[in-house]
């Protein structure tokens, strides 16, 4: 029976469209022109946000009068709320403001969006976000009970509002203000190019090239996770879009379910820190440290590759294992004829590429550039035979608006969170702490925060998990001699990689979704497929010249040492190269693999040695050569 209530409606669907859309024909205004008062835009971005979230995820009750009337009541408060938010940052409203701080209207207004924000961020989210917040705000109000280090003076009310909402050290901080602008111009050329179809050629390409190997559909996962990741920056839409395709063709070919989901969650993850488009957290990144986006895509560029290939070598070593084949050429699709097919898809990423690395454009007109680019093309050209037209524009729109939302209310959370840290010193103080329990020690500084990263990431979004963990420890590990890139790509990478760590792991159970096996098996699973790329943070904290900081020479050297060290650690790990390994060998090339983190002359030729050694105690040669014999 179809339903009578007001918010099922035709009419009220086509308002959600239409705000969807106007929301993201602001953001592209955004980009181009930009917003002379930022918290301006910040309110209006934070007010689509919450009214497109009060209308998209309703509240039911058996009463449908009960439901419209609780329902568009909520949407009326978020849309009133957030304008009279945005009205307070009218210049003209500034300087009184700041005179005499805020008044009893602005308090309750305050406290109104405060409780908004909490619901809509668990409407969008989850639990998790919330109640660590939720906790932060008792902290402000109560922490002067608390005793040593975690004391503070006691505020007012009054006080805390007016930080974590009304200034930019709270709600209008760093988060909400890159989420407003770079990142939704990033999601709005995602979702340009998604429309288009590209990320179906992405996974055809990607068959293509890997399909005939032994780890052939494993393999397809990890380089169409790849090539979707440079134009999505989310690990679970891309589990969503290659593993719809990936997972089926796995378990057909032998896999079992657990296997087929840990090992598209473990690709997909990597996508957030596949440059061009990386995950929302690195623009946080680029502005936290003070550079633009395009140098810390550059930077990314070697830690993603590498991310990648280790994936590579730990399920082809796993195929290997198992003994697994490839599919014979017949079932793969033509290379040249697929290629031919979608070529043009790769033109928007080019220049997208070009205009932030190479031109030094800011983020948000390289964004334009590419859109433009998917535009001109999807309407002169046509992509895959398909002509661009005014109902996919729309709908690319939406889709975006859409995609904006959960990151819109993980930044307006992790904002308030920091203006809290603001308010009573909490930062600071961690720091401290930190260094006290590691003994100011490099390595123990960096196992602490990797948990601490891990940890928040379990229940934490990416970008909320990498905003506190940044704030809180990523300062402790710069005054022991990491460079500011290294210390803050080190918490942004292992926050991406929360997303497969159990118990929750929001990439792995996204995956098991597909692919039907039990959700904390495939975590665990993709764990272990993933453990040699959780090395990789530490190559490039003690070797800067992973991140393209260096010479020439260093930069080429820590590519090979990193190369050898990652591929000797999956071995390792999995128990597999050219036959299955024995214990001790096992262990030893872990402890090569190891030796390799730290880039220098001796310790470099020791773990080479030693891997070299159980090598050729393979036999690779000869099972090269009978594997030729087979094939023919």
């Amino acid at each position: 029976m179809a339903s009578t209530c007001i918010i099922d409606s035709k009419g009220y669907r086509t308002l959600i469209k239409i705000i969807a859309i106007m929301m993201g024909i602001f953001q592209i205004v955004v980009a181009g022109y930009g917003f002379i008062v930022i918290n301006m835009r910040c309110a209006i971005h934070l007010t689509f946000a919450l009214t497109l979230i009060a209308m998209l995820k309703p509240v039911r009750f058996k009463s449908n009068l009960l439901t419209d009337v609780y329902n568009i009541a909520f949407t009326l408060i978020c849309l009133g709320c957030g304008l009279f938010l945005t009205y307070e940052t009218r210049s003209a409203y500034v300087l009184p403001y700041t005179l005499n701080g805020p008044s009893q209207m602005d308090v309750i207004v305050g406290t109104i969006i405060l409780i908004l924000v909490l619901v809509g961020t668990r409407r969008t989210t989850g639990n998790a976000l919330p109640i660590i917040c939720s906790v932060f705000i008792l902290y402000a109000m109560f922490g002067q009970y608390l005793p040593g280090l975690l004391t503070h003076k006691a505020y007012k009310w009054r006080s805390i509002v007016d930080v974590v909402v009304f200034t930019s050290e709270g709600l209008y901080g760093q988060p909400l203000s890159i989420a407003s602008s770079y990142v939704a111009a990033f999601v709005l050329f995602g979702s340009f190019l998604s429309i288009t179809g590209a990320g179906q050629w992405f996974i055809d390409m990607a068959f293509s090239l890997t399909g005939k190997y032994r780890s052939g559909p494993a393999m397809t996962a990890v380089v169409s996770s790849a090539a979707m990741g440079t134009i999505s920056g989310t690990g679970v839409a891309n589990v969503v879009t290659t593993g719809a395709f990936t997972i089926p063709l796995m378990k057909s070919c032998g896999y079992s379910p657990t296997m087929a989901g840990a090992v598209e969650a473990t690709a997909s993850t990597g996508g957030q820190i596949m440059p061009p488009v990386m995950g929302a957290g690195a623009f946080i990144l680029a502005d936290m440290i003070g550079v633009s986006y395009g140098e810390v895509a550059i930077a990314s560029i070697l830690p993603a590759l590498l991310y990648f290939l280790a994936c590579a070598f730990q399920v082809d070593f796993e195929a290997g294992r198992l003994g697994m084949t490839g599919l014979p050429a017949d079932k793969l699709p033509k290379r040249w004829e697929t290629f031919k097919s979608g070529w043009l898809y790769l033109l928007p990423v080019a220049l997208l590429i070009w205009a932030l690395c190479i031109k030094n454009y800011s983020a948000n007109y390289s964004a334009l550039y590419a859109i433009a680019a998917i535009l001109v093309i999807g309407f002169v050209f046509g992509m895959k035979g398909e002509r661009m037209d005014i109902k996919k524009v729309l709908q690319a729109l939406q889709d975006a608006a859409r995609d904006m939302l959960s990151v819109a209310m993980a930044c307006a959370t992790a904002g308030i969170m920091i203006g809290v840290l603001t308010k009573t010193g909490l930062g600071l103080k961690f720091t401290s702490l930190l260094l006290q329990v590691s003994g100011g020690m490099k390595l123990p500084t960096m196992v602490l925060t990797m948990i601490c990263c891990i940890i928040l990431g379990m229940g934490l979004p990416t970008t909320a998990a990498f905003i506190i963990t940044a704030t809180l420890c990523a300062p402790a590990i710069i005054e022991l001699g990491i460079t500011p890139m290294g210390a803050y790509m080190f918490v942004f990478y292992y926050a991406c990689l929360s997303a497969i760590t159990p118990p929750v792991a929001l990439a792995a159970f996204a995956a098991s979704g597909i692919s039907g096996a039990k959700a904390m098996d495939t975590g665990l699973c993709a764990t272990r497929l993933g453990l040699a790329g959780f090395l990789i943070p530490y190559f490039f904290c003690f070797t800067p010249a992973m991140l393209m900081q260096g010479n020439l020479i260093d930069i080429l050297q820590v590519c090979v040492t990193s190369l050898i060290g990652i591929y000797l650690l999956a071995g390792g790990l999995e128990g597999y190269m050219w036959r299955i390994l024995h214990k001790w060998e096992r262990v030893l090339l872990i402890a090569a693999a190891l030796l390799m983190v730290d880039s220098g002359g001796v310790t470099d030729l020791i773990g080479i040695a030693i891997g070299a050694a159980i090598i050729v105690s393979q036999k690779p040669w000869e099972k090269c050569a009978a594997r030729k014999a087979a094939k023919s």
